[in-house]
């Protein structure tokens, strides 16, 4: 990727582009207003999206609906690749957009397709073997725990789990539930920013400062606060942090990103060879040679990050977190519902988990796609069996209360049909 951003203004004759006047535009017009329940500036953001009037959206934690920003992004890129003009967007302009919104040193990031393939490289990347322990938990995806057991099964190491309580009741008692599984022989601790199983934050910066004191490697997967909520890696700590912009970030699919801390831009092994692998004054960025990609998807991070940012970090997490607050409190009153979710709000963030009392999470989602277009996710995973709810700034009160009630109608009645 070589053109700047003011450059892929003016391809193909002097035509202009749509998708940066596009976010230039959506800025001014959020540039006042905005406050959680500011309902006619979040009408304003609703309407940034395709989703259709009669379709309640709540599982923004699977996939996020990209805006149509971002999908035009995608779309003309790709149409001026098709039209033999160059990529459109430089690395410089993506690593610098995503570092203003995320944090960290703009230099510290790799993009790969997914929260997998970031946590996959990380795991290829180390040096493990026969004597070295990874220490994970019961609540971790598959794309974050499946890559430390492909490795340590391959190489001779073990592979340690820690159970996680179910609600947390708070952060000390967390860190040290992990921690008490880390020993002598632990080299890596991997674990998720966020649980996709209950929405539960786990204190990343007081286990970041336990790794490193252990000389313990922490990867973090981080596919959910992103987009969601206000993050800060250089804060956070950790030496790799992992993730999935097609959630919360709302980027197209087939987009991740990869933090690497300063100490393993030079020192990570490639899992995927092109040329530069072996230079290492390219720090963190030889790992972002794979070879042809789809350049399109980059197009589409760097716009829905600029999009992100035209609302504002602090905003968006302020709407997230009110809406989950109505959906929680709502779900909470409805008899013969039990939330998994913890109740500390600084454990959770747009995501609850809930199940009813006699119904099966699957037969419920079902109820609700036919009944009211309503889509959902169960935690089928280790045979959990709870739905999990996300609510994001393209969400509304009025939705939240429609779901509710169907909710407490079959709490009431049963399912019907």
């Amino acid at each position: 990727m070589t053109l700047g951003r003011r450059r892929f203004l003016s391809l193909v004759g002097g035509a202009s582009l749509a998708w940066p006047k596009a976010v230039d535009a959506i800025q001014r017009e959020l540039a006042s207003g905005g406050a959680q329940d500011d309902e006619a500036f979040w009408s304003l953001v609703r309407r940034q999206f395709s989703i259709p009037p009669d379709r309640i959206y709540l599982n923004n934690g699977t996939l996020g609906p990209s805006p149509r920003v971002v999908v035009d992004a995608v779309t003309e890129h790709t149409r001026l690749v098709a039209s033999t003009y160059p990529p459109g967007v430089s690395w410089d302009d993506l690593k610098a957009s995503v570092a203003a919104l995320v944090g960290g040193e703009p230099e510290g990031f790799v993009f790969p397709r997914n929260t997998t393939e970031a946590v996959s490289f990380v795991a290829n990347g180390l040096d493990i073997g026969p004597g070295d322990d990874v220490v994970s938990t019961d609540h971790e995806h598959i794309g974050g725990l499946e890559p430390w057991k492909s490795v340590t099964a391959r190489r001779g190491a073990s592979l340690t789990i820690a159970s996680l309580p179910v609600p947390a009741a708070d952060a000390g008692s967390l860190a040290d539930t992990v921690w008490s599984t880390v020993s002598p022989s632990t080299r890596v601790l991997a674990v998720s920013h966020m649980t996709f199983t209950t929405g539960t934050v786990l204190p990343i910066a007081e286990l970041a400062r336990r790794c490193a004191s252990a000389g313990v490697i922490l990867c973090v997967d981080g596919a959910h606060p992103p987009g969601m909520l206000s993050v800060d890696l250089a804060r956070l700590g950790g030496d790799f942090y992992a993730s999935s912009p097609h959630k919360w970030m709302l980027a197209p699919q087939g987009t991740g990103l990869l933090y690497l801390s300063e100490r393993w831009r030079e020192a990570l092994w490639p899992t995927l060879a092109s040329g530069g692998w072996d230079d290492r004054s390219l720090g963190a960025h030889r790992l972002n040679h794979m070879g042809t990609i789809d350049e399109s998807r980059p197009a589409g991070l760097l716009a829905a990050s600029e999009f992100l940012q035209a609302i504002g970090a602090e905003r968006i997490e302020a709407r997230t977190r009110y809406l989950r607050g109505l959906l929680e409190n709502g779900l909470r009153s409805i008899p013969g519902v039990d939330v998994t979710s913890p109740e500390a709000e600084g454990l959770k963030g747009a995501m609850v988990s809930f199940s009813l009392n006699g119904v099966e999470s699957a037969e419920l989602q079902r109820h609700l796609s036919r009944v009211a277009s309503i889509r959902t996710r169960v935690i089928g995973e280790y045979a959990y069996g709870w739905m999990r709810l996300s609510t994001h700034i393209y969400n509304t009160p009025a939705e939240i209360e429609y779901a509710l009630d169907l909710v407490d109608e079959v709490s009431r009645n049963g399912l019907s049909g």
